[in-house]
């Protein structure tokens, strides 16, 4: 540190401190990557009351289209009662919503899974990327429980 201190300036704490946080900003991007690869998603910057679980998010899906790459979610209920309203909205380069097909008369039970394909028309991503993804559940009771949660879209295999 005593070479740095004629080159950058007087106050070698001020650089120190900075070099501390680059290192602790690649930690967490090493982290977040870390829990994408193994998860298929992460960063959840919504409440703590999620109803309903991100599973994957994978495309694109064959086979491949003029109009666009396909997408597929896969979401789990995690909570104690049936959801009977159930969207999600992925944000790549625009809004591309996906209407899952519950209702309170054929809701998604507790514990279970369910699938909905769209084409991104016009669309596409890169697999290196984080996309926020708003998933909105509305439960039996009423309650209705939105977070968004960054994703990376991986290829099937």
């Amino acid at each position: 540190m005593k070479i740095l201190k004629p080159i950058l300036g007087t106050n070698i704490k001020c650089v120190q401190m900075n070099i501390y946080s680059v290192l602790a900003g690649f930690l967490i991007t090493a982290i977040m990557a870390a829990m994408i690869s193994f998860g298929g998603a992460a960063c959840n910057t919504g409440a703590q009351n999620q109803a309903v679980e991100i599973i994957s998010v994978t495309g694109p899906i064959p086979p491949i289209t003029p109009g666009g790459p396909t997408v597929e979610i896969t979401l789990k209920n995690v909570s104690d009662e049936p959801v009977n309203g159930l969207t999600a909205t992925l944000m790549a380069g625009r809004s591309y919503d996906f209407t899952f097909d519950v209702s309170p008369s054929m809701p998604l039970m507790p514990g279970a899974s369910i699938r909905q394909k769209s084409i991104l028309i016009g669309g596409g991503f890169s697999d290196n990327v984080l996309y926020p993804l708003t998933i909105k559940a509305t439960l039996q009771s009423g309650t209705t429980s939105v977070y968004t949660q960054q994703v990376q879209i991986k290829a099937p295999r």
